[in-house]
């Protein structure tokens, strides 16, 4: 795992242990402790155990007293959630369209993740790619919608270029598609732009996860 000095929030913390166990770093069953984890990310045991209090309310963990063991996600668990998040999203994306507000916002997101795509900044690109989503999200004037989505976006790792950088090229046409829609073209444009995006990423996770087990297979 990768160390964690600048980044001690329990949410950072959470996230750094999702995302290896999502790579299959930390393996199922495999045994965790709040003093080694501290060590490893370069932090203080606080956030680790409540990075530990959330991963376990999301199933990919249990405690047992000041150690947790590794539940996993399944691939059916993350094409669940993502396939949640792909409903959820299409309708933030076709409400944004309808209520015609925040569009500079939306752009402006865009711009910045297309900067970061031709540069290969994967950092950069995974934070403008978070902004864009969430400027969606706010722009459909729902409350209630955005926290629903927020949720979703912290449960499973939503950051695909930092898995898979090949990602990006992809990402920039699908999110430019789905600006364009927001902010001249149909509702149902945008929410099937929006649903096509999550979809297709899904496809991409998948076929990520089967090449983690058949190297495991052959190694």
């Amino acid at each position: 795992m990768k160390q964690a000095s600048l980044l001690p929030a329990r949410d950072q913390v959470a996230e750094i242990l999702r995302k290896s166990i999502f790579t299959g770093e930390l393996e199922r069953g495999q045994e965790l402790t709040q003093e080694k984890v501290a060590e490893e990310l370069g932090t203080s045991r606080m956030p680790v155990r409540e990075a530990f209090q959330i991963l376990e309310r999301e199933g990919i963990l249990t405690i047992q007293k000041r150690r947790a063991i590794v539940q996993g996600l399944t691939i059916d668990d993350i094409v669940d959630h993502l396939e949640i998040r792909a409903m959820l999203e299409g309708e933030a994306a076709a409400r944004a369209n309808l209520k015609g507000e925040k569009f500079e916002d939306i752009k402006l997101a865009l711009a910045n993740s297309e900067r970061a795509a031709l540069s290969m900044d994967v950092f950069s690109y995974v934070t403008a790619n978070e902004a864009l989503h969430r400027a969606i999200w706010a722009a459909s004037g729902s409350s209630r919608l955005e926290n629903f989505l927020n949720y979703l976006w912290t449960g499973v790792p939503p950051h695909l270029p930092a898995l898979l950088p090949k990602q990006m090229d992809r990402s920039i046409s699908e999110h430019q598609n789905i600006v364009k829609a927001i902010c001249t073209g149909t509702s149902d444009e945008a929410r099937d732009n929006m649903i096509y995006h999550i979809r297709r990423s899904i496809d991409d996770l998948i076929k990520h996860h089967k090449d983690i087990a058949s190297d495991k297979t052959t190694s």
